[in-house]
């Protein structure tokens, strides 16, 4: 008999058989699976799928090896759903083949016991093991400490800290941390349907924070740049260019500051799970592997004067710049480990994790800094052109004394404590809330690798003379961000 025929066959037999009534008696699940593993009501009887109406076969041989052997042709591939659909959920819900996250979705009060669900015995089983988590992150980090940079003061003033009126425009201490966002994306494969044991891979990054200044000398005000005197071991100040330097109208000076620091965090993981209490509800995981942290921080300050060097307010007009950069690059790479607790109840799940990590922070540095002068000259045709006199290497406070690149590693550690409460939306969706703080013993900040200590003597276009300074020394401190998130995690 052909296929089709043979078909034909089977429905006719079906259709005979439940159109009569006949008793059919229950036969064990080809897969399997019980008849019902929860309490049914007593006055329903529990529904068993006939024999005949049965797929042959399943996704997992192990589970079922007869069909597997006596009837591949009837071997569900791996896109296929690895039985029948069941009117009744509850009759397929076995905590063998599913997570513990699932299974308390199933087992908890007020579901039907009568509407199919979307489940994990209804997908494909290659995807049966995959799981991600996506979190939105809104973290504080831990602030750096940066040397007052701008001032400003009244006309006449010389911008130097401590006179009266004087005032700092950006930094001069402890700059705070800033809330930001962030994301972190997790992906993971279980090796079992059970979640026992598993590989995991995620990333983690905040939003760049750039706090800083952008201001221009008002009416009656000067701009300034901030310095301790290497000679005297006096606070001065920087105004380019010098005041009485070139014969000008000083009303005609125009000067502007910016000043500000980026940062920029992110992490990443590879970890290893296996279980080690793996109670029906309740999941306790060893972790272990790979932690990389990264922390980038830039700190500039660019100082730009103009002023009129022929008639008053007139041209040919002379800019004189400065920029000073201070950049630092942590790097952390090392091995990790820790404990993950986890409970469900219901619908509701908590975890509870713990990881520490130890390894080398890679630090490398740059200082650099460049005076510029650019003459601008007014053309016959009332245009005008500007022409470079003189590009010097230093600024202010990034001279040639510590300007360079420099690379160096110390040993580190690093630590993450978090808890979260999380609820099943769906069988396989869950939402969670919760609190994270990462801590890392050995990073490097821009602001802290400056020294305020300048010689005034090496001010472009000026030579040496005198103590070597501002002079570079690499300092550490640790860093720490920490804050809410919240977060979807689907299994497949």
């Amino acid at each position: 008999m052909t296929r089709p025929g043979r078909w034909l066959v089977w429905a006719c037999c079906g259709t005979l058989v439940l159109a009569g009534g006949l008793a059919v008696a229950p036969a064990a699940d080809p897969l399997g699976y019980p008849a019902s593993v929860g309490d049914e009501p007593a006055d329903r009887e529990p529904f068993v799928i006939p024999e005949q109406l049965r797929p042959r076969g399943g996704v997992d041989p192990a589970r079922a090896p007869p069909f597997e052997d006596a009837d591949p042709d009837h071997r569900l591939s791996w896109f296929e759903e690895p039985f029948g659909p069941s009117p009744c959920d509850r009759n397929l819900v076995d905590p063998a083949w599913m997570g513990p996250g699932e299974y308390a979705y199933h087992k908890s009060p007020g579901q039907c016991w009568c509407t199919r669900d979307h489940t994990r015995m209804f997908r494909m089983g290659y995807m049966g093991t995959l799981w991600s988590s996506t979190e939105l992150l809104l973290w504080a980090t831990s602030g750096d400490t940066i040397p007052p940079l701008a001032t400003a003061s009244p006309a006449g003033g010389a911008g130097i800290i401590g006179q009266p009126g004087t005032t700092i425009l950006f930094g001069g201490g402890d700059a705070p941390g800033t809330m930001r966002p962030g994301g972190r994306f997790t992906v993971g494969v279980w090796f079992d349907p059970r979640q026992l044991d598993g590989i995991e891979a995620s990333y983690l990054e905040l939003a760049l924070a750039s706090p800083g200044v952008s201001v221009g000398n008002a009416a009656g005000t000067i701009l300034a740049r901030p310095y301790v005197d290497a000679v005297t071991g006096l606070p001065a100040a920087l105004v380019v260019p010098f005041p009485g330097a070139v014969p000008a109208d000083p009303a005609l000076l125009a000067q502007s500051i910016q000043a500000g620091e980026t940062s920029l965090f992110n992490g990443a993981e590879l970890l290893l799970r296996h279980s080690l209490v793996c109670d029906t509800f309740h999941r306790r995981y060893l972790v272990g592997g790979y932690r990389y942290f990264g922390l980038i921080d830039r700190l500039a300050v660019a100082q730009n004067n103009v002023i009129s060097t022929g008639s008053p307010g007139g041209y040919p007009q002379l800019t004189v710049g400065s920029v000073d950069q201070f950049n630092v690059v942590n790097q952390f790479h090392g091995g990790e480990f820790g404990l993950i607790e986890r409970w469900w109840h219901h619908r509701w799940g908590f975890q509870a994790t713990g990881k520490v990590g130890f390894g080398g922070t890679g630090i490398g540095s740059s200082v650099t800094g460049l005076t510029t002068a650019t003459q601008t000259v007014l053309n016959a045709d009332g245009t005008t052109t500007a022409t470079l006199v003189s590009s010097t290497p230093g600024g202010v406070l990034a001279q040639p004394t510590n300007s360079g690149n420099r690379w160096s590693s110390v040993f580190a550690a690093v630590g993450e404590v978090g808890v979260a409460v999380d609820y099943g939306i769906l069988p396989q969706l869950r939402c969670s809330v919760g609190y994270t703080c990462i801590w890392w013993s050995q990073v490097a900040r821009a602001g802290e690798q400056v020294d305020a200590t300048v010689n005034p003597t090496q001010f472009p276009p000026g030579t040496l003379s005198g103590p070597a300074q501002p002079a570079f020394q690499l300092q550490t401190t640790d860093f720490w961000a920490q804050g809410l998130t919240l977060g979807l995690e689907y299994v497949f």
